[in-house]
């Protein structure tokens, strides 16, 4: 059958529609031909408009057809105009069509975004499920700066189209992309042949790698610290299966100073009378002699072109003396013993001839012997014999390598092979110039100058190390009740290393714990359920490890390690499938919601809406609208304002309450002082609960949600009226268009037409403030009662040592917050909160979360 074509409209046009009428056809829309042998005489088809899937005539001067290679490109495109303009430049849809996987790119990640970053294509070709697509998309792995800042690890719809880390990736049409031809290797660059039949080399112009033509037999200079030795060319080629690090020029030197035997990855490439005297060096570090230009007219203060040197010789590569005993490694290497020399190169000989597979062998020995380290970003590594010393900075894949790379920082530059972080003009990490050493990850070793292993960076292996032994705290098995109400309770619990102590972005997790869990027994039920036939091994251990690792150490001691709250961060990584929990900063209702789901607690409250069925919360997220924004609010009116705003009541009176404040992330808030309410009155925000008229203090039988922001009598009060009292309300004629409505009674005050002697007031009290402030989180926690009995909790405040050392947690004593929580709204409006003590300041203007309790409820509820 032969394929339908595909037409774009080069001009906007209106043609007939086979359904009847007339359809308007925009520039750069894209038709597909409907009947491929019904053309008429003058030229005209029937064509549907992928657009809007119309069938309309359509004239021949108003489309232009498109080829196979280019029709998926433009596919893909969604805007007309864009994609018409991606048609008319020939040259670029060429490029376009020629990019394959591994080619470097720079890409625009969002439609709005007006500047293309690095990256490299990974993936091209349709993502939709739908097996008629054929549109062209381009997968991208964002690299360099840009690295991060995508939105996908290569998986679209749940389908894995290729795999980088997350949010490193970004799937976007051919509009979005174009060849980076600053690049080594870019579609533009001119392809190097495999074939090398001469010895004579002569690259082209603007190689980066480019020298005067070099054969076998010329003579040679190069540059060597501050000496300039002088050779015979023996070898000059690309070396084997190497092609990507450029040519490579084998030297037989006049004076012992070198260190190779002639030998790559067990294959003799030339030959070397003793090692001492031959070297392999880049073709841009060697000049050849002139009669012009002798080694003494060298400039000593030029340094030789900069190349995008991929991988230094390995120790399997290349043919090194042995390094013995007591020879200091910058002994020049005329002074080594020629016997022990000359036996050397024989052993090695003899393996090389006995052995064909010995290369295989040596390399799979080595990722034996250093697979098991464990080697990340920071390790401090070493690579070749003799040694280069360096930290490992980056790793990840490279465009033309099939296993993963190391990017090393050196201790000390070298004159040749390496960048400031480059790799053929993509900058994957930051260094001083000549540090910077791409090699294969497998060649690392671990640094060979310590006795013992580095410290992994491993948050979860290094939090567990025994580094952390002078700040472990013993695990508690015994249910342990929170310490006493007051001083007494306070004592055990102030001080450095109390607490929980912070490590590796656990701060939203500890400061919400010690909220929970240090004075209050309201969320214990998640401590003490046992385990059902339902329940699978995840809960049992994160209970076990909440209970026993952390709240009942906290109780008894009033500390607890970061190695137990990191055990807690992988336990919960694991049971809920969520990444980041053991490295990442979270938001402390991220936690809350997983460690509920994980450990199967109920809501802790259910909320309804007028008409409709309960709702589970864990926590209630305060919204505003209409609340002036200059004003101090307090959390009682914030809760009823957004309650009666959404039309939501509380079912029953909870006996835990968390209310996360209003604010838009952790950056903006909605107002710059919020002034916690020491006691929330839910009396009137609760379903079928008596309440009192807010006229004549009877009993209510109506309310009114329009009146609650009426101005003239009681703004953000809320408003319920006895029968009378509402009917004289509703008089006025700005009141006339209200919609009050009958309250629901419970069935026993029904009949009754007066309040009762006594009516029950649902109060709660709070306990607790999760706060944040530029990213960190700290926590409030009341101690007793009084309302001056206050402790200020940071996972964080002090650290010993610098990247490597540990974070010290700290409880304060902070009674003066007591002045400003009893301060009146006008009076803290007159105040700056720059002039507030440290303390008050992150209470009032850094509030996140506030939990209130209700302690007769907690008993059995």
């Amino acid at each position: 059958m032969k394929p339908r074509r595909l037409f774009i409209a080069v001009k906007s046009f209106s043609g007939e529609a086979k359904a009847g009428g007339e359809v308007k056809v925009s520039k750069g829309s894209l038709l597909r031909q409907e009947d491929v042998h019904k053309t008429s005489s003058e030229g005209c088809f029937w064509a549907k408009v992928l657009d809007t899937e119309k069938v309309v005539r359509v004239s021949s001067s108003a489309v232009q057809e498109l080829t196979g290679t280019h029709a998926g490109l433009l596919e893909a495109v969604t805007n007309g105009d864009e994609r018409l303009g991606l048609f008319s430049q020939e040259r670029l849809m060429r490029r376009l069509s020629s990019l394959q996987r591994g080619d470097p790119v720079r890409v625009q990640i969002t439609s709005s975004s007006g500047q293309k970053v690095q990256g490299i294509i990974r993936y091209r070709g349709p993502i939709e499920k739908n097996k008629r697509d054929t549109s062209v998309i381009f997968g991208v792995e964002l690299v360099g700066s840009a690295a991060g800042k995508g939105f996908t690890d290569g998986s679209f719809k749940g389908q894995k189209f290729f795999s980088c880390q997350e949010n490193c990736g970004v799937f976007v049409p051919a509009n979005r992309i174009e060849p980076d031809d600053s690049v080594e290797g870019s579609p533009l660059a001119p392809r190097r042949s495999n074939a090398r039949e001469c010895t004579r080399i002569q690259l082209a112009s603007g190689d980066p790698l480019s020298s005067p033509g070099l054969e076998v037999g010329d003579r040679v200079f190069f540059k060597m610290e501050d000496n300039t030795p002088t050779g015979t060319v023996v070898y000059c080629d690309y070396l084997p299966k190497k092609l990507e690090t450029g040519v490579f020029v084998g030297i037989h030197l006049d004076r012992p100073v070198g260190s190779w035997d002639g030998y790559f990855k067990e294959r003799k490439l030339c030959h070397i009378p003793a090692p001492e005297y031959g070297i392999l060096l880049p073709i841009s570090k060697v000049q050849k002699e002139q009669p012009e230009k002798s080694p003494e007219t060298l400039d000593s203060h030029s340094s030789p072109p900069n190349s995008a040197f991929f991988d230094c010789p390995s120790p399997s590569s290349i043919r090194y003396p042995p390094r013995l005993e007591g020879c200091s490694p910058k002994e020049p290497p005329s002074l080594l013993p020629s016997l022990g020399l000359e036996a050397h190169k024989k052993q090695e000989g003899g393996n090389r001839e006995g052995n064909g597979e010995h290369n295989e062998e040596d390399e799979k020995k080595e990722e034996e012997q250093y697979g098991h380290h464990l080697l990340e970003i920071n390790s401090m590594v070493e690579v070749n014999d003799p040694p280069i010393y360096g930290v490992i900075r980056w790793i990840g894949d490279l465009p033309d390598m099939d296993e993963t790379v190391a990017g090393l920082e050196l201790e000390e530059p070298l004159s040749s092979g390496c960048t400031d972080g480059q790799y053929r003009g993509i900058h994957y990490f930051h260094c001083p110039p000549n540090k910077a050493l791409f090699v294969r990850l497998r060649h690392c070793r671990p640094d060979s100058r310590f006795n013992v292993m580095q410290k992994l960076e491993n948050p979860v292996l290094r939090c567990n190390s025994l580094d952390f032994h002078m700040y472990a705290s013993a695990k508690v098995e015994e249910d342990t009740p929170p310490p006493p109400l007051g001083d007494h309770g306070m004592e055990h619990l102030l001080g450095w290393k109390k607490g929980i102590q912070g490590y590796c972005n656990s701060c939203y997790l500890d400061a919400t714990l010690f909220c929970m869990f240090t004075f209050s027994s309201v969320l214990d039920s998640m401590l003490l359920r046992p385990a059902d036939k339902n329940d699978g091994e995840s809960y049992t251990e994160t209970r076990d490890l909440l209970r026993t690792e952390i709240v009942n150490p906290l109780r008894r001691n009033g500390y607890v390690c970061a190695t137990k709250v990191m055990a807690l961060r992988k336990a919960l990584e694991a049971a809920g499938h969520s990444s980041g929990f053991t490295s990442e900063e979270k938001d402390p209702e991220e936690f809350l919601t997983l460690l509920f789901r994980v450990l199967k607690m109920d809501p802790l409250f259910q909320i309804r809406s007028t008409g409709k069925d309960p709702h589970g919360c864990i926590f209630y997220q305060i919204f505003t609208e209409g609340h002036p924004t200059q004003a101090v609010p307090n959390v009682q009116q914030l809760l009823e304002g957004s309650l009666i705003t959404g039309d939501l009541k509380f079912t029953e009176a909870p006996s835990c309450l968390i209310l996360q404040m209003p604010r838009n992330g952790k950056n903006f808030k909605a107002f710059h002082t919020i002034q916690p309410s020491l006691e929330l009155d839910l009396t009137d925000l609760l379903e079928e609960t008596p309440r009192e008229c807010c006229v004549c203090q009877g009993l209510a039988v109506m309310e009114c949600k329009d009146c609650y922001g009426d101005h003239s009598f009681g703004f953000g009060r809320i408003k319920q009226f006895c029968r009378v009292c509402s009917q004289q309300v509703h008089k006025h004629r700005a009141r006339r268009c209200h919609r009050p409505r009958p309250l629901h009674l419970p069935e026993e005050l029904c009949h009754l037409g007066t309040l009762p002697d006594i009516i029950p007031r649902q109060t709660m009290q709070l306990f607790a403030v999760l706060c944040i402030e530029t990213s960190h989180y700290v926590g409030f926690t009341r101690h007793g009662s009084g309302i001056h009995q206050w402790l200020f909790f940071d996972s964080m405040a002090d650290r010993e040592g610098e990247l490597n050392g540990f974070n010290i947690p700290r409880v304060t004593a902070c009674s003066e917050v007591a002045n400003y929580l009893k301060m009146s709204a006008k009076e803290l409006q007159c105040l700056d909160p720059k002039s507030l003590p440290p303390c008050a300041r992150r209470l009032l203007c850094d509030a996140y979360m506030c939990f209130y309790h209700s302690p007769s409820l907690s008993l059995y509820k």
